[in-house]
């Protein structure tokens, strides 16, 4: 074979080696970067799952940290209603404890043989104000039409059981016979009246009944001028405000 066919076979050779390593490096770049994008990728989402565990966990342990900070966990709305000076009063208002009156899922039927769904609150009020204060709350018998299935309505009680923070994490906030409460109250109004005195506050139950309106339930007291109204919702089933009773401050004197 003559030296220039060898020199053009030499050279052939050399360019196709040429090729095939530009093009095995080629290959090898878009493979660790392919590599390094699914790496990039996974720990983002990794890393973001994980933030999101530490963020919750932290809350957790802060809100342990005291006994304050321990109920928060437990408050849907804390609203401090200011005079002209700053001090004023404060209601926390619970997220809902329920879905049945004991642990066993066991529901309660009124004397009709009606299946009615339950939820229990607490709300806490917090006198910041340098007089007395008086709290009126009335609950009547009545049943009220506030959602919007046609045949539903709610009822509401104010147990006399006593709420302590030690309770709070227990079933239904720790309410107790709940079955007899019911058959007693049924068709009774039920009030509550308390003096809460200067840097005193005080904390109740607020128990409720819904009927043929089940979802999630958020109620709570709110304070206009004097007036407390009681707001609950069922979603999806609307919500109503209802008129219950008055805040009043009572002077030195004690009128």
């Amino acid at each position: 074979m003559s030296f220039c066919r060898l020199r053009s076979i030499h050279k052939s050779v050399v360019i196709k080696l040429k090729k095939m390593k530009k093009k095995l490096i080629i290959l090898i770049l878009a493979s660790i970067w392919l590599y390094s994008c699914g790496q990039r990728s996974k720990s983002k989402i990794d890393k973001f799952s994980i933030d999101l565990e530490i963020v919750d966990s932290t809350k957790n342990i802060n809100r342990q940290s005291s006994l304050i900070n321990e109920i928060e966990q437990y408050i849907y709305t804390d609203t401090t209603y200011a005079s002209a000076d700053g001090k004023g009063i404060t209601i926390q208002n619970s997220l809902p404890k329920g879905g049945s009156i004991e642990p066993d899922r066991t529901q309660y039927f009124d004397s009709s043989g009606k299946q009615h769904g339950f939820a229990g609150f607490w709300t806490r009020i917090i006198n910041e104000t340098t007089l007395p204060l008086e709290l009126n709350i009335n609950f009547p018998a009545d049943s009220f039409a506030i959602f919007t299935p046609p045949d539903s309505y709610l009822k509401l009680f104010l147990p006399t059981e006593t709420v302590s923070f030690d309770k709070l994490s227990k079933f239904n906030y720790g309410l107790t016979e709940l079955k007899s409460y019911f058959d007693d109250n049924f068709n009774k109004p039920t009030i509550l009246k308390k003096t809460i005195n200067p840097n005193e506050e005080h904390i109740f139950y607020i128990i409720v009944l819904s009927y043929q309106a089940g979802g999630t339930p958020r109620g709570g007291l709110i304070l206009k001028g004097q007036d407390l109204y009681y707001r609950m919702s069922i979603e999806p089933n609307g919500y109503g405000i209802i008129p219950c009773g008055q805040i009043t401050f009572k002077n030195e004197s004690g009128n």
